[in-house]
């Protein structure tokens, strides 16, 4: 096997064992510093008459009305997009760093096996 071989494998090694180090270090900070409270399911609130009220996103009358304009699949859509926004705030944020700085240093050592592997 060449000398630059070598060097390349070490360097995908090294890329991972830096992108793991950092990316676990932020989810840590991240976690430490976001408040608990951001991981439930966010309420909102209705107006009528004077008062307000809470009340759940999850079955609101706007996901009705939702579904009597675009059906199922669009209600379907629209829970799924509030879950992957859900995803870049609090705590989530702190998982979701985590996952992708492991996946990307998984992709760099499992480079850095192919590049030692001989031809």
């Amino acid at each position: 096997m060449p000398p630059g071989d070598f060097r390349l494998q070490r360097r995908l090694r090294r890329a991972g064992a830096i992108v793991l180090g950092v990316g676990l270090s932020a989810a840590a900070l991240v976690y430490v510093g976001a408040p608990a409270s951001a991981d439930g399911d966010a309420t909102s609130y209705r107006i009528a008459g004077g008062q307000s009220f809470a009340q759940d996103t999850n079955d609101s009358r706007e996901l009705q009305q939702l579904e009597r304009l675009g059906g199922k699949s669009e209600v379907m859509m629209f829970q799924f997009q509030r879950w992957v926004a859900s995803l870049w705030h609090g705590r989530r944020l702190a998982w979701t760093l985590a996952v992708i700085s492991g996946l990307v240093a998984l992709l760099c050592f499992h480079l850095a096996s192919l590049a030692a592997e001989d031809d």
